[in-house]
């Protein structure tokens, strides 16, 4: 088959074709992720919408380059496949469940017109509707919409392929910029919904590969010859394959936990040993991902910026063999798992935790595995479901104890045969309330709504950062200043890190609370963990103040209130 097979009318799509523009979108995912990121509501470092559709799209990625069939249904089946078990957080899991639906629409299908792209985008909508507990307006959902609605029209028009996708981008874009008055919360902050604007930008990116495409055939260019050098992105990507030997066949992963922030030049560093380069950072943590030849090269380098945790590698030789015959099957890195003379209970207790001093404490309580995720670090829905197969038992309680974590333990749910219950634990202090109410002899049942009434009873407050200048219900921010929040709502902002903590106590603590913890994190220490908890227990002499190490980094304290 050729390479670029877009029919000469431009009403017909090809496997390649297809195969081209999930790596087009891929392309500008990469040079766009930042500024999806930044698009944050909150002036917080917790904007991760770029990096988790990214990283849900570079799985697609995968699963495109291991085929070689002639059917644009098989592929499509395995790109939403590979994008489910790669999804991370709220949006990732919406576009991996968009890519399921368009899967739906391609189904036995080796190649594409206007109309079946349409019915098949429409598809997408719809599942990704149906994977949102409460769909809102003015997000990644209703641009999804109009982009249906543009594509639809224009096919109903006769327009080619490319001129439907065109027509979808456009509507797109429309629909984005409207975003920003159809939320008070983007309103506020002055941004359009960052969702939105990576479906916006996926759907360019397979506009522009298709561009390639469709030109080359249309007008009867001969693809000329490139090199390194003056190869597009695009075409270089497009590239086929050769599928038995990988030039980098190690796909390695790691995480590397250092003393201090060193991790300035890492990417320089790693760069020239690899391909699909991925360092997530945040103060003394990086996460590491890599295609490589030497994974020996990639840990000892990776040493000298500190100990290294969670080291994986694996052959994507192997995989590519492998993969139809084991596309049901995943493997995940787990920060750790319960003792062995833990009692078991019916149901297996899975926790998302990150900080070293709250993997301890889950551990303690009687969690039989932890995933490693949080704020900036959600972990895909491939992991949890690894440690739900894990488990001997055959219920789980999965705690996410993040609200942008709760949609992939939901998705979880439909991929196992097991009982899977999701208690939606939107921060650390109410998976640990959570935990504490446990008890391994009870039924599944009287336990959940033990864990559920103890969940409510406990009240969480941050201490972190700003990220960016910004005034939230009259409160002025600037970048830098020390941040305390509680719930969806900024309750303090100053240049004095106790003093902003304190406030937040004052704010957060009320007559029918008896104990406060106060989790100290990995850029505190335990000298200033101690003078602040002196000046709580001093302004509250009644209440029991406790404190903790929880080596969490991002947020400098987290209260639990009870």
């Amino acid at each position: 088959m050729e390479p670029y097979s877009i029919a000469k009318d431009g009403h017909c799509l090809h496997v390649n074709d297809f195969k081209k523009m999930i790596l087009g979108a891929n392309y500008f995912f990469e040079r766009e992720k930042e500024v999806i990121n930044a698009l944050n509501v909150f002036p917080v470092p917790d904007g991760d919408t770029g990096t988790n559709m990214s990283m849900t799209l570079k799985a697609a990625v995968e699963g495109s380059l291991a085929y070689d069939g002639p059917s644009i249904g098989e592929l499509s089946e395995i790109v939403a496949s590979k994008a489910l078990m790669g999804a991370r957080g709220n949006s990732g899991v919406i576009l991996s469940q968009i890519l399921r639906g368009i899967a739906r629409g391609l189904r036995k299908k080796d190649h594409i017109s206007p109309g079946e792209l349409s019915k098949a985008f429409q598809y997408g909508v719809v599942y990704a509707y149906k994977a949102v507990s409460k769909p809102v307006e003015g997000t990644i959902l209703t641009v999804a919409r109009e982009m249906a609605r543009g594509i639809r029209t224009a096919a109903r028009k006769g327009e080619n392929l490319y001129d439907a996708i065109e027509a979808a981008v456009n509507c797109g874009r429309q629909a984005l910029a409207r975003t920003t008055d159809m939320l008070p919360a983007l309103k506020e902050a002055g941004v359009v919904d960052a969702g939105g604007l990576g479906l916006l930008v996926f759907f360019e990116g397979c506009l522009y590969a298709m561009k390639q495409s469709f030109h080359d055939m249309i007008h009867h260019k001969k693809v000329k010859p490139h090199t390194e050098e003056t190869s597009s992105p695009i075409e270089l990507l497009s590239k086929k394959p050769e599928k038995p030997d990988l030039d980098y066949p190690y796909c390695t992963e790691m995480l590397i936990k250092a003393a201090t922030d060193n991790f300035d030049n890492i990417k320089e560093t790693l760069f020239p040993l690899g391909d699909s380069l991925l360092v997530v950072t945040d103060k003394n943590m990086a996460k590491i991902h890599i295609h490589t030849a030497s994974p020996d090269l990639i840990i000892m380098t990776a040493l000298q910026y500190g100990s290294l945790h969670d080291i994986k590698i694996e052959n994507m030789n192997d995989q590519q063999q492998e993969f139809f015959s084991s596309a049901g099957e995943v493997t995940t890195v787990l920060a750790g798992s319960a003792p062995g003379q833990q009692e078991k209970g019916e149901a297996g207790i899975i926790s998302v935790s990150f900080g070293e001093g709250f993997q301890e404490i889950f551990l303690s309580l009687g969690a039989d595995e932890i995933i490693f995720g949080g704020q900036t670090m959600n972990p895909k829905v491939e992991d949890l479901l690894h440690a739900v197969n894990k488990l001997p038992q055959q219920s789980a309680i999965i705690l996410p104890n993040n609200r942008n974590i709760i949609m992939v333990a939901e998705t979880v749910k439909t991929l196992t045969d097991k009982q899977i219950e999701v208690l939606k634990t939107k921060t650390l202090p109410e998976g640990l309330a959570a935990l504490l109410a446990y008890n391994a002899t009870q039924p599944v049942e009287d336990n959940i709504a033990a864990m559920l009434r103890s969940i409510n009873r406990v009240k969480t407050g941050l201490v972190t950062y700003a990220t960016r200048k910004t005034i939230i219900k009259g409160i002025d921010v600037e970048p830098g200043q020390f941040l305390g929040l509680s719930g969806d709502e900024i309750i303090t902002a100053g240049k004095d890190i106790e003093l902003a903590a304190l406030d937040l106590v004052k704010e957060i603590i009320t007559d029918d609370n008896d104990i406060i913890t106060v989790f100290y994190g990995s850029e505190i220490s335990r000298d200033q963990a101690l003078a602040l908890t002196s000046a709580i227990q001093k302004d509250y002499p009644s209440m029991e103040v406790e404190l903790q190490y929880g080596g969490q980094p991002i947020y400098y304290y987290i209260f639990s209130v009870e």
